[in-house]
């Protein structure tokens, strides 16, 4: 007896073990396929043709993946807590030079506080901020790049 499975449009001619391995593989794809019609599962694997993947049909371009979306609410937490940290004035200076957009040299001139003295507590309150996000953050932490960053200039300065 001569035994055929069907490849694309085809008819091959193949041994008798291999029919009933195919056989058996059909057999068990069907039998899944009828599970999930009587379970009512419905699998974007249907949906598949040449072109397209199911499952894009239903994923956003648009959307960030939802390790962005975790990255980005630990960093915004851990960014409230830091600034709730600082004293009214930091907080002060912080808003006015990045939420309102004005230049140090401006708000020196409205407040009347000497420029330098504006640039002397920026840089002290970047570096209390990075300093709260290296302690907030394990070293390990690879998507850091405060941590990273800081991890290099401190192996520049230990060696000889």
């Amino acid at each position: 007896m001569e035994y055929y499975i069907k490849i694309g449009r085809q008819k091959v001619p193949v041994s008798e073990a291999v029919y009933k391995e195919w056989c058996r593989g059909e057999r068990k794809e069907r039998y899944f396929k009828e599970s999930d019609i009587g379970n009512n599962v419905f699998s974007y694997d249907a949906l598949d043709t040449d072109e397209i993947n199911g499952c894009d049909m239903f994923a956003s371009p648009l959307q960030p993946s939802t390790e962005f979306l975790a990255e980005r609410h630990i960093l915004l937490t851990r960014l409230a807590d830091a600034l709730l940290a600082l004293n009214d004035d930091e907080r002060l200076l912080l808003c006015r030079l990045y939420a309102d957009g004005l230049s140090l040299r401006r708000i020196a001139s409205e407040s009347g506080i000497p420029l330098s003295t504006l640039q002397y507590r920026h840089q002290r309150i970047l570096k209390n901020l990075r300093g709260f996000f290296e302690h907030a953050f394990d070293s390990s932490d690879k998507w850091c790049n405060v941590t990273e960053s800081n991890r290099k200039t401190k192996e520049k300065r230990r060696q000889p």
